[in-house]
């Protein structure tokens, strides 16, 4: 009787799969987690929200964000890395999680995911100096060619960390580097003079550039921003650098397809909505949704262009 019981339950498994009554048809049935390997208040954060919330609208569901900080993101990628194959918790990250693994900060590879979607590409990226002492790229590259001190503020295998590195690299320089993880000291810092360069995003010191606190030394983007286009991009300056910050949704490896397309379906909609472009424009960004495999192709390239860099990471 009881092996009957349990040939009995496995073809009903075996029938619900193959009539597609798995456990993923009623996806979403209950609250997604995402999770976001970052404190709350930075722009990973601030985009995680505004999706969060027309993911409700799409979804019919809630979509609470967890911040999970700690080893430069490896500790929330380790969570969802972690978590049950069944679409509830899911992650939201951007290029740091290619460092981590490029670096060998990590173990997890970034591949092994199931991505949903790319949302949103930052093309903000920028390099920051003290108006004071520079006025822009000519007269920074200049100085740090003539043999000038350069102190950049980094965090340790993070994006703050490769942008600099790429334009020494790229121009032949030498800075130095001294450690900050945190954005609101880099900006004391550069004010002080302690510092004299620093990455970010164009939005968030936006308002120290008007007042002439600071100057851009020009977008790591192709193309210049539409929101501010009086800003070069750095490769119009001779300094053949790019690199646009790429934010992803992902769920954890071996999660079904029928979940990750019914995701994806979920943010296509959330990026239709002209009410997340609203809310994202306040930091000069825009929602465009992508597929899981175009949104797979994206980092897979990021992760080839990053891979020179992954010694100097270490």
């Amino acid at each position: 009787m009881k092996r009957f019981f349990i040939v009995l339950v496995s073809l009903l498994l075996l029938v619900g799969v193959l009539t597609g009554c798995g456990p993923s048809k009623d996806y979403p049935s209950k609250n997604i987690t995402i999770v976001v390997p970052v404190k709350a208040g930075g722009d990973t954060d601030s985009y995680a929200r505004i999706l969060g919330k027309y993911l409700e609208k799409t979804l019919g569901v809630g979509v609470a964000i967890k911040n999970v900080d700690g080893a430069t993101g490896t500790i929330g990628v380790r969570e969802v890395y972690n978590a049950k194959k069944d679409g509830y918790t899911a992650l939201f990250f951007h290029d740091a999680a290619i460092l981590s693994e490029i670096s060998g900060a990590t173990e997890i590879k970034l591949d092994e995911f199931k991505i949903v979607s790319v949302p949103i590409i930052d093309n903000t990226s920028t390099l920051v100096v003290s108006k004071k002492r520079f006025s822009g790229m000519k007269d920074f590259l200049k100085a740090a060619k003539s043999g000038e001190k350069i102190i950049a503020s980094v965090a340790a295998g993070s994006l703050a960390q490769l942008a600099p590195l790429m334009l020494e690299k790229q121009q032949n320089l030498t800075f130095k580097y001294v450690d900050s993880t945190s954005a609101a000291d880099r900006i004391a810092d550069l004010m002080a003079g302690r510092i004299d360069l620093f990455f970010t995003q164009y939005g968030l010191i936006s308002q120290y550039i008007k007042n002439g606190d600071f100057a851009s030394l020009g977008v790591m983007s192709d193309v210049r921003n539409p929101n501010f286009p009086d800003v070069p991009t750095f490769k119009e300056q001779g300094v053949d650098v790019s690199m646009e910050k790429v934010f992803f949704l992902a769920l954890p490896p071996e999660t079904s397809d029928d979940i990750v397309n019914r995701l994806a379906e979920a943010v296509e909609e959330a990026c239709s909505n002209p009410e997340i472009q609203k809310e994202l424009g306040v930091f000069f960004v825009e929602a465009k949704y992508r597929t899981p495999q175009e949104s797979t192709e994206i980092i897979k390239t990021k992760m080839e262009n990053y891979q020179q860099y992954a010694d100097y990471l270490r």
